[in-house]
Order: structure tokens, then sequence, then C-alpha cells
């Protein structure tokens, strides 16, 4: 009599090697050596790069996990039907193999039974009900063998941690109330199984993708588990980690006091502590589901890209969740920032001054945890709103002193889309690009006084998928404009051109721009004779470059030299988890950037109207360009100068300022 082959599932990030000469029909195996246990080992994917594994793994998920397994026919594509079996095109499967089976993690038992070989055991355990998770009358979990009549296994596994299990009614605190795996619905969104909890229950909760197990898996391209291979499931946060820090780059100011808005609604002259808040604060102001911080609710888990078809797409088996919210909010506050000590003749004193780079930001939160706070996913995402008010004090040791209010950014959805386990960095600048007014006292905010310094814009959003994080650099500006490139990691202050193309887009107050193929334009920027010691351009010496030119207006008067780039128009921005993501047509921007070039883009706010404006200089030397249609010897420049020059003389030289409205990002790439 042939012997049964045992079936060997792990949990684990490498896989073991079986014997590739075991072909067998039905249940039934051709040859055969010793027994091969489905037995179960977990490892954990953290947001950093390093993974969990044997006791450390088992010990985030509370030693236990849940597991459903399926087996079926392989065709093109693999899809659920309404009854609970895997189908391929139409065709039933043979069914239910694990039955929302319990796998504990038990020290030192490894290879003590056949179905254990990593420490992980599920025979004998109770079989508890997939409806209640009660085991009510005495059956136990059997062993489970590899069924070669079929083509197909397919593995869901989630764990709850140590929150407590549910299956019907409302969680209380430390409670999850679960929906058991059932492959009804495992590829669409009425999903797999679901978790329903508050948030810090919830963040608890783990999910894994699925993993399907071929019978030729070794000849697939890429290479996929086969039977007699372990099933690895590779566990991960269903929480995201978000953090929140600014920094300042002001010429001649440092930055303090900055107080947080939590809506948008609040006026600039409002004194009211609950609206202007110390705590780093990010708001919404949609009205849909999507347009909040998730506080409590239920995330359905499924499976969008499965089947043999799609085992070269990036989203193949992968999990993904939809979340039904209970109770929400508006407002995520990440505590207090943690701000430095002054670096120049600041006359206050004190640990009270944002950072003055991207790499030395000042971060909200606990440094313990990295900055990070516990956020539940949101993959549709919604745009993100920063308010603020802050103090500029001179740098020179005057203590003169600007109030800046209602200072405002905003952050695309697209790099808002939270996904499990995912690491989300936003970094706000603000620049003399700043877009709050100096003086609060309309509070109706429609004083007729200018807002400005100058606007707060985006600086950078960035995703890297090796280790789960997003980080972004944003100044704070109208427009607020976003450049994205993918591979650029926090810590960067530059851009790095062998990390590809960098994309832009602008948004105008909590719209996206659609039209930057008109409207917005890239200029590789150059100094010719830059006052700047060290060379290094702002956004305000931009603007002032495109506005006052020579008379041939199109030549800066202020030694920065604009030179018109190149830029595309694409439909998809390449995701940092590998999936491109669709845009609309002239939404965004796109260049090729050239290694230790400085860039800036520019968005056409407004045109205004040309008019001549005077600079004044008592001249020793005749200037290459002495005209007479130039050079005035009057302050109103109607008296023009001689044809011949004297040294020594006033004059007068004219110049064309376009007046019109730009936003701007300076963009650099490393040498």
């Amino acid at each position: 009599m042939k012997k049964l082959l045992f079936f060997a599932a792990a949990i684990t990030v490498m896989a073991s090697c079986t014997s590739d000469s075991i072909v067998g029909e039905g249940n039934e195996p051709k040859s055969i050596g010793e027994p091969n246990a489905i037995a179960f080992r977990s490892t954990f994917k953290g947001t950093t790069r390093a993974d969990h594994y044997g006791a450390d793994a088992a010990a985030l998920l509370n030693n236990k996990f849940i597991v459903g397994g399926f087996k079926g026919a392989t065709g093109t594509s693999t899809v659920f039907d309404g009854t609970g079996a895997i189908t391929t095109n139409g065709v039933p499967a043979t069914g239910m193999v694990f039955d929302n089976y319990q796998v504990n993690w038990a020290t030192n038992t490894a290879g003590t039974t056949q179905s254990n070989t990593s420490d992980w055991e599920y025979v004998g355990l109770p079989f508890l009900a997939p409806s209640t998770l009660v085991n009510s009358d005495g059956v136990v979990q059997s062993i489970k063998f590899w069924d070669y009549a079929a083509d197909q296994y397919d593995f869901i596994a989630y764990s709850t941690g140590t929150a407590t299990v549910k299956t019907s009614g409302d969680p209380a605190t430390g409670e999850v109330v679960v929906k058991a795996i059932d492959a009804a619905n495992a590829g669409k969104t009425a999903g797999a199984y679901t978790l329903r909890g508050a948030a810090a229950d919830l963040e608890k909760c783990y999910i894994a993708d699925m993993v399907t197990a071929y019978k030729t898996g070794a000849s697939m391209t890429p290479k996929q588990p086969q039977f007699q291979d372990e099933i690895q499931f590779q566990f991960r946060a269903l929480a995201s980690k978000v953090r929140v820090a600014l920094y300042e780059t002001v010429p001649g100011y440092s930055v303090k006091d900055v107080k947080f808005y939590v809506d948008g609604t609040t006026v600039l002259s409002s004194t009211d502590a609950t609206k202007k808040v110390a705590n780093a604060t990010l708001f919404t102001t949609g009205d849909t589901d999507k347009d909040n911080f998730y506080t409590a609710g239920q995330y359905t888990v499924y499976f969008p890209t499965i089947g043999a078809s799609n085992i070269s797409n990036s989203d193949y088996n992968k999990a993904h969740v939809i979340f039904t919210a209970d109770t929400k909010g508006t407002t995520k506050d990440f505590s207090t920032l943690n701000y430095t000590a002054k670096q120049y003749k600041e006359k206050t004193t004190g640990d009270i001054w944002l950072g003055r780079s991207s790499a030395t930001a000042s971060f909200a939160g606990d440094v313990a945890n990295n900055y990070y706070q516990i956020a539940m996913p949101n993959e549709e995402g919604t745009v993100l709103e920063l308010r603020i008010d802050y103090t500029l004090e001179s740098v020179d040791g005057s203590g003169e002193e600007i109030k800046v209010y209602g200072a405002t950014a905003f952050v695309p959805a697209i790099y808002a889309a939270w996904k499990s386990n995912y690491a989300y960095t936003y970094i706000f600048k603000i620049s003399d690009n700043t877009n709050g007014w100096t003086n609060k006292a309309d509070a109706a905010q429609n004083t007729t006084d200018p807002k400005g310094l100058y606007p707060i814009t985006f600086d950078a959003v960035v995703m890297e998928t090796q280790d789960y994080t997003q980080s972004t650099i944003t100044t704070v500006a109208t427009p607020s404009i976003t450049t994205y490139q993918k591979g650029h990691v926090y810590g960067d202050n530059e851009y790095d051109a062998t990390k590809g193309d960098i994309f832009v887009q602008v948004m105008t107050n909590s719209t996206l721009a659609t039209d930057l193929n008109t409207n917005g334009k890239l200029y590789e920027v150059a100094a010719t004779n830059a006052k700047d010691k060290d060379g290094i351009v702002s956004e305000a010496e931009i603007m002032d470059a495109l506005n006052i030119v020579e008379l041939d207006g199109t030549t800066p008067r202020n030694g920065w030299t604009l030179t018109a780039a190149t830029t595309t128009y694409p439909t998809a921005i390449p995701g940092a988890d590998g999936n491109n993501i669709t845009v609309t047509a002239n939404t965004a921007a796109e260049f090729t950037p050239t290694a230790g070039k400085t860039y800036a883009y520019v968005y056409t706010i407004s045109t205004g109207t040309q008019k001549p404006v005077g600079i004044a200089n008592t001249l020793t030397t005749k200037p290459a360009d002495w005209s007479t249609t130039l050079y005035f010897t009057d302050e109103t420049c109607t008296t023009a100068a001689p044809a011949t020059f004297a040294a020594g003389v006033y004059y007068k030289k004219t110049y064309l300022d376009n007046q019109n409205a730009y936003g701007v990002k300076i963009i650099r790439v490393k040498a």
C-alpha cells in the first residue's frame, strides 16, 4: 500500500527545498520519501528593513494566527464564486481545506510531530466553528495532505494579536469583531474577512498576502510556491504609521512659536486655544468617509489581483483593505514639536526654534517611537491640510519680530493614500515664499493687505517600498507645489539624478491644478553675479528674476539666469509599491534631472501689466548697454541721459516689471 504524502505549509521568509521528482495523480504520488506534513512558521514584515522571525514574530502575533486554505483548478485567472469555493473560468473547485484553522506557537516543540517543523502546531487543537470561533462539539483540527488532483491551493491568514476576538455584536475596549475567512468574495470588495474595532485595537491586528501554491510552480516565471514547498506567509501590521515635521529656510530670520489650526474655518484673529494649538496638527475638509481620520470601524480585507495570469503583476495576491467608519474625525494630533536651540544671534534663548534643513527638521512626537503616530489605513486617500501661525525673529540680535498668520499647505490625496504597514513622513518647509498674512486685524481674512512674505510650497513626497516608508517635504505656499521622485528618502536634502524622473503637481488651495501644460514651466537656474555668498537661490529670488528684467523683457536683473527646460505631462506616476498611480492629463509634469543642476518649477497664478521701474546708481565707468533710452538723470526717468557718458554722475536705469504672480518651487539635484 502506498503511503500518503503529507503537505507542508510554513510561514517564513525563505522557502525550503523539496524534491521535484515527486509527481502524483489524485491522492497517490508516484514516488515518495519521508512524509512531509503541513507545518506553519511565521515572520513579520515591519515598516523598516528588519523582519521578525521565530519567537520574536510569534510574540507580535500573540502566539497564534488563523488560516483558511482552499484547493482548485488553475486557469488564466482564479476567481471566487458565491458558494465559498474557488473557481477558474467558471469551473468549480474542490473546496475548503483549512476551515479557519487556528495555528499556535509552542516553544521548542519543532519536530515532535509531523505537522510541526518550526514550533507552530495546528493538529489536535479544538476546531473553532467559523461562525462563532467556539468549539462546542469536541471536534479537533486534523492533519492535511497535498491532493494532486488539484492544480493549486490558496491560503489566507490573519492574526488579531493581543486583541480579544468576538464574532458578533459591538466590540468593547480590547476586542475585535471578526468575520471568518470565506473564499466567496476574497477577490472582490466584499472581502475574504473583516476586522472591526477601535483604532487602538485594530492596530494590534496583522494581515498577510494570499499565498498560492501550484502543482507546477517551479516552471512558472517568476517561480511560485508548489506542492510540498513550505507555504510562506509574511504578516504585516494592519495599521499605518505617520509622522510630521517642519523646517524653515527664511533668510535673515529664525522661526519660533508655531501654532496649528485644527480646521479651515478659524479666522486669523482667533485667540481660541482650542482652535490654534501647540501640538502639530493636520486636518481634512472633505465630506465623505475617506475625508477623515478613522478612529473606529470595520476593515474588509480582499485580494483584487489573483490568478496565474497575474503572477508577473506587482500587485499579485496582495492584500488590500477597505474601511467603513463607525467613528471618525477631521483632525490628527501629532503631539508637540521637538524644537532646537538658536544657531545665530537670535535675541530669544531656549530650545524654541525650528530646524533649518530637511535633514534637521523638527519632528512632532516621541523620539522613542521615531516620532511616528499609529494611523488607520485609507487606500483612497484625502487632501491633508496644514495651517499655521508662527513668529519670525531676526538673526542679527536685534530681536525684531514678524508674526505670520494663516500660512497654509495642502498634501495631494495620492500622497495621503495610507496603506497597511507603511510609514509616512510629511515634512513641511517654511521659506521666504510663504502665503501667510503679517496682519491679522481682519477677522474675515479678506484684508486688503497682501499675503506674504511669499507662499509656502511642497518640496517632495517620497515613498520607499523596500522599507515601507514614505517621506514628504512640504513648503507652505499658494499654490502648493509638490515634487516627487520614486526612491528619494528622508534625510536627502537634494534629489538624486540616478533615481530617475521627478514629477510635479500643483495644488491651488485644495484643488489640483489641471493646466500645467499651459501655466507651468521648468527652468534651469544658474548664478551670474548672485549676491548670495553660498550661491543658493531662494523662491523669492526666482520670482524677482521672472518679474524684474532688462528692457528686452527676458534678461533677469538680479544675477540669476533662467533657462527653459523640458517637461512632459504623464498620465501615470510610478508608485513606490511598484504600481503606477493614474493621474488626469496635465495635472502632473515630469522631467529628467541632471546631476548638479538647480531647477525652478514655476506656476503662473496671474499675469499683470508691465511697467518700467528704475534702479539708481552713481556710475564711474560707462556700462556696456549705455543708451539714452535705458538711462536717465532724474528720479522719474523722464530726462534722458546724454549720449556722452560722464563718470561719477547720478544715473537711473529703467527695467521692466512684469507684475506677474507666480508659485515657485526650487529643486536641487546633487552632483
